[in-house]
């Protein structure tokens, strides 16, 4: 009676222990998956190069969007022809002209504020 009590009892423990596996293995797919999505790609971001410098693009607002260097993260240069660069980039990409612009975020992000009342023209 000894012997089949513990005989049970092994294959209940190897039950256990290959379902126990089995949920370990689920789990650590779910996480994994998890820390997948989180590495995707902001949404709505879109990347522009021009004259050899890349950009990464991201509307805030219907009126304000961002430009940082890509990859990040990298100050940008504050010359006229890169600001007007930048401020091309995000009339590319917002079809809509650029009325106000800074740089924030110790240099590494510019700012513009765009309106769509006319298109690019002026």
């Amino acid at each position: 009676m000894a012997s089949v009590i513990c005989c049970h009892a092994l294959h209940l423990s190897l039950f256990m222990k290959q379902y126990f596996s089995w949920g370990l293995t689920l789990a650590s797919l779910g996480f994994s998956g998890c820390a997948m999505l989180s590495a995707k790609a902001e949404p709505g971001v879109r990347n522009v190069t021009l004259g050899g410098h890349s950009y990464e693009l991201s509307q805030i607002t219907d009126s304000t969007w961002t430009a940082s260097a890509s990859p990040r993260p990298k100050v940008l240069e504050k010359s006229p022809t890169a600001t007007a660069r930048l401020q091309q980039a995000v009339e590319m990409v917002s079809g809509c002209r650029v009325t106000d612009s800074d740089y924030s975020r110790q240099g590494t992000q510019f700012d513009a504020q765009v309106t769509c009342s006319g298109g690019l023209g002026n």
